[in-house]
């Protein structure tokens, strides 16, 4: 087959550059280059490219539209690149009949669909031409089969195309009832439409039908019938007919791909409010758990006092806890990930979870022995746990009911059926919570990863959403099942790890008094981080010194630079955020090269893992972060 030669008009060469790479790495053949209509028009008449792409506007000259309308009596099919999008432009592009529109900027999937769709397009045009033209012949000759009935509906004339597209051999239904022909579905709307027809001389009949193969397959015809009974040489019913199967099919593949972008751009739509939400929230909830934190720390803090700050840091707690799940509804939640054991995992959880579900519910365990591991963030998998828990638990509906865990693994990959995510290739490892509950119908299930999406009272927050976000930051996949009356069951699918020991879940120990020296640091736009942070270190015996955004940092820097042993630095800041304040410390010459850093962000750690990993080993400190937090990391920083 000869690669499709696309010509590429734009004014901007470093657009058309980037374009024709594009267009190069999706496999396309030839790509040549123009820069004005002018141009455009001298290019298509020496190469006669399979398919222009146009931008609109190319300087003083002849503009995309002209052009195109020029290239559309050549017959070679355009699509607009264009930044242009009102409806005096619209209107002047439809006149040129292009066969996309694309406004910039537009993603490499995007521009692919279009250009297919384009040559598709095209290719339907040219059949329908050569097939008009064919019309005009010897009947015989036509492409579209055509089938002449008399008035009982039997078939007393047939075309050669008749018995391609169907597979009979020439003159074989001759005399038979074409209603034979039609799919049993569709025998009572033929009848109904020949009944029709067959009372009204010269009048006509447009309808889609299913018509059997000779092999028994249904074929999807467009066909057009028209009553020619008291036409002197006809006399019957004259049907022009065309297998539009492919088409049917290639529409619909069209549609069901445009419906996926667009719910994967709603998605990521709502992941980035999300995860900037959260960002927001951890660094409010830092003054409140951070001051509750080194309040308790007091010594003569009085029992009444402390426990009313226990209230406090709990309500914190549970409130960054929140933004977790945004965090994960966004995919930027992935926090620490580790070798675990999903058995293990749940078998950890036992205790939380009797509590959480309904007292008429019994738990039941089916573990698969031997089961490899997954790499995960423990505290993400837990609620995911803790949330399909929770969902089979309100499905009993207080009724008497069974809720089942089971672990296991099978074999996954790009045919395998799941609802969300994608699934891994090769063997997977799954974690399933089924219920005999109350189910769900086909709409709901379409609709349970939607954010705040619920069958129960308002306002129950992110629910599958954040589950969704977890699964995707794992590069996994959910499978759900679930029938009205017959109870649902979610199916977790996870990539195998390829390690085979599990690390051991760390725990919390109180630390012992810590004491050091120095000035340390801290660059942060909030005031409320940044008091927390020094009253912290001044009472571990440091100097603290503060800056309130990334270029004041780096100035106090310069001028301390000699006593500053530590820097603890915003990674999200105006003015100079903290990823270009590590870069410029890393590339002085001096103290700055080597001094340790402590990354703090209401993101998750996932955010430092690619181009800041460039500026050597990097310690993080996710916000909301207990003073305690702050010493322990502050001490790693610094070896004590």
């Amino acid at each position: 087959m000869t690669p499709s030669r696309i010509l590429i008009v734009e004014d901007e060469a470093i657009v058309a550059m980037d374009l024709k790479l594009h267009l190069q790495e999706l496999g396309y053949g030839a790509v040549d280059l123009a820069g004005s209509g002018e141009e455009a028009l001298e290019a298509a008449a020496r190469q006669a490219p399979d398919l222009v792409l146009m931008d609109i506007s190319l300087g003083s000259g002849m503009d995309g539209i002209v052009a195109a309308r020029h290239l559309q009596n050549l017959g070679i099919p355009v699509v607009f690149l264009t930044a242009f999008a009102d409806e005096q432009t619209l209107a002047r592009a439809k006149e040129s009949g292009p066969y996309g529109y694309l406004l910039k900027p537009f993603d490499e999937r995007t521009l692919h669909s279009t250009v297919e769709m384009a040559f598709y397009r095209h290719r339907m045009e040219q059949e329908l031409k050569a097939s008009e033209s064919r019309l005009r012949a010897i009947i015989e000759h036509a492409l579209d089969l055509v089938v002449i009935l008399d008035r009982s509906g039997q078939v007393v004339y047939s075309s050669p195309a008749a018995g391609r597209v169907l597979g009979y051999q020439a003159g074989e239904r001759l005399g038979t009832s074409a209603v034979d022909l039609i799919h049993p579905g569709d025998r009572a709307l033929f009848q109904k439409a020949f009944l029709d027809l067959s009372q009204t001389p010269g009048s006509s009949r447009t309808l889609e039908i299913r018509v059997l193969h000779r092999d028994g397959t249904p074929r999807l015809m467009e066909a057009i019938s028209h009553n020619a009974l008291d036409v002197p040489g006809v006399h019957g019913i004259v049907v022009n007919a065309r297998d539009v199967t492919e088409r049917r099919q290639a529409e619909q593949d069209r549609q069901d791909m445009e419906s996926k972008v667009q719910q994967a751009q709603k998605l990521e739509s709502l992941g980035v409010l999300a995860g900037g939400i959260a960002h927001d929230f951890n660094n409010l909830l830092m003054g409140i758990m951070g001051h509750a934190g080194l309040a308790l720390m007091d010594p003569d803090l009085q029992p009444a006092m402390q426990r009313r700050l226990n209230q406090i840091e709990m309500a914190a707690t549970r409130a960054a806890e929140l933004t977790n799940q945004l965090l994960a509804y966004s995919g930027r939640g992935k926090f620490h990930v580790e070798p675990l054991s999903l058995s293990r995992l749940v078998d950890e959880m036992e205790s939380l979870l009797e509590t959480v579900i309904s007292k008429k519910a019994l738990l039941e365990h089916r573990f698969a022995p031997d089961l490899p591991l997954i790499d995960g963030d423990a505290t993400q998998v837990r609620q995911v746990i803790m949330n399909l828990i929770t969902n089979a638990s309100d499905a009993l509906q207080d009724r008497v009911g069974r809720i089942t865990i089971s672990t296991g693994t099978v074999e996954t990959g790009t045919l395998t059926h799941c609802l969300a995510g994608t699934p891994p290739d090769g063997t997977s490892v799954y974690l399933e919570v089924a219920d005999t509950g109350s189910g769900m119908d086909a709409d709901t299930l379409q609709r349970i990863f939607d954010p705040f999406f619920t069958t129960k009272f308002t306002g129950r927050g992110l629910g599958l959403a954040a589950v969704l976000g977890i699964m995707r930051g794992h590069h996994g996949a959910v499978q759900v099942l679930s029938c009205p009356g017959e109870g649902t069951s979610f199916r977790l699918l996870f990539p195998r790890s390829e390690e085979v020991i599990p690390v051991e879940p760390w725990e919390d120990r109180p630390l012992d008094a810590y004491f050091s020296h120095g000035d340390i640091l801290v660059v942060d736009d909030e005031e409320a981080v940044r008091s927390v942070a020094s009253l912290t270190l001044e009472g571990c015996g440091f100097r603290v010194q503060t800056a309130g955004d990334g270029r004041e940092g780096l100035q106090v820097y310069r001028e301390h630079a000699e006593q500053i042993r530590a820097v603890v630095l915003d990674l999200t800041m105006p003015v100079l955020g903290g990823d270009e304040v590590l870069a410029e410390l890393r590339n002085s010459i001096g103290p700055g090269a080597t001094v340790p850093v402590l990354l703090s962000s209401g993101y998750s750690s996932s955010d430092i893992a690619g181009n800041l990993q460039r500026c050597g080993p990097i310690q993080f400190l996710q916000k909301p972060y207990s003073p305690l937090d702050l010493i322990q990391k502050i001490r790693a920083c610094l070896g004590e």
